[in-house]
């Protein structure tokens, strides 16, 4: 399956995420996008990147990290007990 993310974009995602307590479920290119300080207004926060969807194995739980390929750090890491999914594509963080 083609991907937008280059060998070394997805190279630095694995750097990023620790191989030995998790196993990347999936991997997309996303730009972070929040409802705050109005809840009805949707704000580009100017971070974009990888988001990875990750299990870890040690505490049984998913969570998602959002990776700035272009300068390999973290840029955010959201836990999926955190998130409500009220629209297939947005996920809100309450």
């Amino acid at each position: 399956m083609p991907s937008i993310l280059s060998e070394e974009d997805k190279e630095t995602v694995k750097r990023t995420v620790p191989k030995q307590t998790n196993k990347i479920q999936a991997v997309a290119v996303a730009k972070l996008y929040v409802a705050f300080p109005d809840r009805t207004t949707w704000n580009y926060t100017g971070l974009q990147g990888a988001v990875v969807l990750s299990n870890d194995l040690v505490g049984n739980t998913y969570w998602l990290k959002l990776v700035d390929v272009s300068v390999s750090s973290t840029l955010s890491d959201l836990f999926l007990r955190d998130w409500i999914c009220t629209r297939p594509q947005a996920h809100p963080v309450s």
